[in-house]
């Protein structure tokens, strides 16, 4: 019996005594490098509904997960009784292929997903950092994505419908294949992003795309990150239609181990038909090579995306900050070179910049926790008149208290906050750790 509590006893009646541990017994479920006193792990949507209710009639500060690949995202929490972990519930509900639909319950990871997809020649286009062990419902509630939103958006676009449990317990469904539905909220969108503060996701109804005929990328070096965002712009206005479209600076690029590194790189990726193809990757090569570009060699493409997408990561997570900064595409690299004026002494910066959509990716290396709260302040200063935001994906547990990661929500702040008091009044979900401390 896990801790011998009369909480895990509760727990162990719904949920079987060997799905409830205690927090030490598993690590991944770690919250900021805090240890939930327990970690439940529910097998259906019944037993989600029972375990919230129980939290909520005891008033619980619970934590949703999925395989906790981005369970550091959000602020520290400020009461943490309970770890809810969903990887139990990892069942493909329902394909129809010639409608590009799919219903999965929300422990399914996106690699296991799209191997299964990829014999019916279809896939989920997301691929955020470490794409294949994230679950559809953690890449809900986060709202993460990757280079692929050039073209096919992000979750928000691809999620056509939800069940999640509410933070007493409530079932409700929203969007596709709807049995019951919230009245006044468009439930799918409501959810999408917003750290499972409103309620748990425990299914997810999703277009899927059919892949492509061919893809192919072309990578070619500039002297900096200035001139290879002008030939992505250029790129941006006329008839090519990348898939992605991603610079990658110096640092990156070296982390990827290309010997001498260019200033900085522009990668695109084009799907299509072979002949539509071959001819936009003249039109690729012909507008980089005008701009001063050189092209590089990569052996195998899908892995070098791969690695693109996991640069944005923390791997050294307790001298590391992540910082995503959404501006306009003309910005990016103004954006940048903020981050690189904020720099402590000693510190080491990365970056990639998902150009079509204006998000780009900060890596810094080597910064002290104490620094970290400094560091944000100036960056955040300092991409002020681009009119940009920017929030701290990941900093060093022991900076994390008292520090906003999010940064201001302006007015919508008060929105959210009604949001949350219709939706979990007690704060039972994720107390503390959305935007202004929601």
């Amino acid at each position: 019996m896990a801790g011998g509590t009369d909480l895990a006893r509760a727990l162990e009646a719904i949920v079987g005594t060997e799905h409830v541990r205690p927090g030490e017994a598993a690590p991944a479920y770690a919250v900021d490098e805090q240890a939930a006193p327990l970690v439940a792990f529910p097998g259906s949507v019944e037993e989600v509904s029972r375990v919230l209710a129980l939290a909520w009639d005891r008033r619980l500060g619970v934590v949703p997960a999925g395989a906790g690949t981005r369970l550091g995202w959000g602020g520290t929490p400020r009461r943490l009784d309970l770890v809810l972990a969903l990887r139990r519930l990892d069942r493909v509900l329902a394909h129809e292929p010639a409608d590009l639909t799919l219903s999965v319950e929300a422990g399914v990871t996106l690699g296991a997903l799209n191997a299964r997809l990829s014999t019916h020649h279809q896939f989920v286009p997301l691929d955020p950092a470490r794409a294949d062990g994230s679950t559809m419902g953690g890449l809900v509630a986060t709202a993460a994505s990757g280079p692929y939103r050039a073209r096919y958006g992000t979750m928000r676009d691809l999620l056509l419908g939800v069940t999640a449990v509410q933070a007493d317990g409530t079932v409700i469904k929203g969007g596709g294949r709807v049995v019951k539905n919230v009245t006044g909220y468009d439930i799918p969108k409501l959810f999408v992003g917003s750290l499972g503060t409103l309620g748990v996701v425990v299914e997810a109804h999703l277009r899927v795309h059919p892949m492509p005929a061919e893809e192919a990328t072309w990578v070619f070096g500039f002297p900096s990150a200035e001139v290879a965002l002008e030939a992505a712009l250029t790129l941006h206005d006329t008839a090519v239609l990348p898939s992605r479209l991603q610079l990658v600076d110096r640092g990156t690029l070296a982390a990827l181990g290309e010997p001498g590194p260019p200033g900085a790189a522009l990668a695109v990726a084009v799907g299509s038909v072979p002949a539509a193809v071959r001819a936009q990757g003249a039109r690729v090569a012909e507008i980089c090579r005008r701009g001063g570009g050189e092209a590089l060699a990569i052996a195998d493409a899908s892995r070098w995306w791969t690695a693109v997408s996991d640069a944005a990561w923390a791997t050294e997570p307790a001298t590391t900050v992540l910082l995503r900064v959404g501006t306009r595409p003309s910005d990016v690299v103004k954006a940048l070179r903020a981050g690189e004026a904020a720099l402590p002494e000693a510190a080491r910066l990365r970056a990639t910049a998902e150009v079509a959509n204006g998000v780009l990716h900060v890596v810094i290396g080597g910064v002290a926790a104490g620094a970290v709260a400094g560091l944000t302040e100036r960056v955040r200063g300092d991409v002020t008149s681009l009119l940009a935001t920017c929030v701290v994906e990941h900093a060093p547990p022991r900076a994390k208290p008292g520090l906003d990661v999010w940064g201001s929500a302006g007015t919508a702040l008060a929105t959210m906050r009604q949001l949350k008091d219709e939706f979990d009044a007690r704060g039972v979900l994720n107390p503390g750790r959305f935007v202004g401390g929601i």
